[in-house]
This record gives structure tokens, sequence and C-alpha cells, in this order.
């Protein structure tokens, strides 16, 4: 009877904390953007800077309220083309991560040029992206932990040669940015 005994308390002690865990989250990932709408200025390319994203965040750990997640991405955007410079964007989101389907979708602000490195060009535009996510449960102490890729649409501010060609007009350009990376939830 004392074997059954412990081997119960044992078994509690490593499967309730799973259910009860912190809801506290990390993902990192790789992205790269490509200009769909308009066509950019002579010598411009459509492909958009490669980026690194590192986003920290918590879920709810109510039942309802832990399908969404709000996380504040820190994006770096690499100097990888000529006449680039390395950027830093803030981008909070919320997503909604359904338990049993491997897709989301998420909403997200994003704060440009957090560094002030293009003098005035500060922007604040919306986007969304749908993904799909593959990964392992959580199992006692062992954090839930898989892998992600998604496809989001995000408009940028860009200079355009205006309709006489003699100097350029700012205009919004709409970027499908692709996205792989890996998740940790605690």
């Amino acid at each position: 009877m004392r074997k059954l005994l412990v081997a119960a308390t044992l078994t509690t002690m490593i499967l309730v904390p799973s259910a009860a865990h912190a809801g506290f989250l990390i993902e990192a990932s790789l992205g790269k953007g490509y200009q769909v709408s308009p066509a950019p200025t002579a010598g411009n390319s459509r492909w958009e800077q490669l980026n690194l994203n590192i986003a920290p965040g918590w879920a709810p750990s109510l039942p309802v309220l832990s399908m969404f997640h709000l996380q504040l991405g820190i994006v770096t955007d690499f100097a990888d083309k000529s006449g680039s410079k390395t950027t830093l964007e803030l981008r909070p989101t919320l997503s909604l991560v359904p338990p049993i389907l491997p897709i989301y979708g998420r909403v997200m602000v994003v704060i440009t040029d957090v560094l002030g490195r293009y003098e005035g060009k500060r922007e604040y535009p919306f986007g969304a992206a749908v993904g799909a996510r593959i990964g392992l449960p959580s199992i006692g102490i062992i954090p839930s932990m898989g892998v992600f890729a998604e496809v989001g649409a995000l408009p940028r501010q860009r200079e355009f040669l205006n309709s006489t060609a003699t100097g350029t007009d700012s205009k919004f350009a709409w970027v499908l940015e692709g996205r792989v990376g890996a998740y940790l939830n605690f």
C-alpha cells in the first residue's frame, strides 16, 4: 500500500505543475520580406532585409484565455544589402493559438527605427500573420517547445518616383514576410 501511495504522490507532483504553469513564453525566428506592391523605384530590390526576432511574452493560465499570447518582439534588421543600415524595431503582438489545431494567427503593431538611424522615418504600421506550429507538450518541469513557420503582411512607408519622374512621393508598400523559428512555453 505504501508503494502505491508513494507512486501516486510522485505522479501527482510531476503532472499537476504542468497544468498550472506560469504562462511565460519566448520565441526566436528569422524572417525575410518581399515587397509585393507597388513596384520599387529603379535600383531598389523587392527583397527586404533579413531580420531576427526575439519575442518574450505571456499567456494567461486560465482555460479559455490561454489561447491568447501577448508578446513584445524585438526585431533586428540586418544590413544585408547595399545602402541599408542595421535597425531595431519593436513589434507588440497579440496571437490566437488554439490548443489543439496546429495553426495560429497574430496581429501586430510595428514601431520602426527605434534607434533613430533614419531621421524622421519612424512609423507605426499594423500587420497580421498566419502560421503553423508543431511541438512537444509540457511534461512536468520540462517546458513545451516546438517550431513554427508563418507568413505576414506588413505595410511599409517607401519613397516612389512621382508621375512626372522628377521627384519622389512617400507611399505605403505592402510587404509579405516569411518567418521560421522556435518557441518555448514555460
